[in-house]
């Protein structure tokens, strides 16, 4: 094909399209808060949970809750927010978990969600768990719509637990999965719908990992840990305007070549 001016700007638009969706997608900020977007995002996270009434999840009906404070967001592989960046803290409460199954080595739960809240006040505080629910809401969570079958029980859950989960010396580990409701600013976009949930088919947006122990610590919760949620955002706006630009401008290039 016989290289016209038209055909070198289109190529020239798609290029710079092309190079400007990574640098784009690492610098999508909502309220203070860099996520990436346009391709994987990764948020780990410092946690602490009890029953609701206090004490450790022991029996079917407790309910859990808790609060966490994100420290690190990373787009792929690149970490584009650290908790202070932009002198914003990104903290969520959590809570509405009810255990469905209870026993030494395995916890079940129905129901739950996740409100993250951005704050250009960091005050978010473990030793008396405030500071955790005020700033503007980022992004709303919920487990409506997010449930799947637990393979070793065949049971419905939206979160499990396994570990050593009774007694004196708690530790182990839970996994999740979680929509967007559409009510916190960044909502829109993680409504991706990427990850499918085992046994119900649900299409959901989060998927989320925790690590927990009950060890001596100075939180006030008696339980403790991490937990990382992961996701697809996708792209800024302007992101795929700039792309839709350049692949038009080589329509138009190859039509007026032919």
């Amino acid at each position: 094909m016989k290289m016209t001016k038209f055909t070198k700007m289109a190529l020239g638009l798609v290029t710079a399209s092309a190079i400007a969706l990574p640098g784009m997608a690492r610098a999508t900020v909502i309220d203070g808060i860099n996520f990436g977007g346009g391709d994987f995002s990764f948020v780990a996270s410092t946690i602490m949970e009890e029953k609701v009434g206090g004490g450790l999840i022991g029996a079917v009906g407790d309910v859990l809750h808790g609060v966490g404070r994100v420290t690190e967001i990373y787009s792929g592989a690149t970490l584009v927010w650290s908790n202070g960046d932009n002198g914003r803290e990104l903290t969520f409460d959590f809570g509405s978990y009810t255990a469905s199954l209870v026993s030494s080595s395995l916890i079940e739960f129905t129901g739950g969600t996740v409100k993250f809240y951005s704050d250009n006040t960091p005050d978010a505080n473990f030793g008396t768990a405030l500071g955790f629910t005020d700033g503007n809401l980022w992004m709303d969570l919920t487990t409506a719509g997010s449930s799947f079958v637990n393979v070793g029980t065949g049971n419905i859950v939206t979160l499990v637990s396994t570990g050593t989960l009774l007694g004196s010396s708690i530790s182990g580990t839970g996994i999740g999965l979680l929509s967007v409701t559409g009510a916190g600013l960044a909502d829109s976009y993680f409504d991706t719908n990427t990850h499918t949930a085992f046994g119900t088919g649900n299409l959901t947006d989060w998927e989320i990992n925790s690590s927990f122990n009950n060890a001596t610590s100075p939180f006030i919760f008696g339980t403790h840990g991490t937990a990382n949620i992961s996701g697809n955002a996708i792209p800024e706006p302007a992101t795929l305007a700039l792309l839709g630009l350049g692949l038009l401008g080589l329509g138009l290039a190859r039509r007026r070549a032919a």
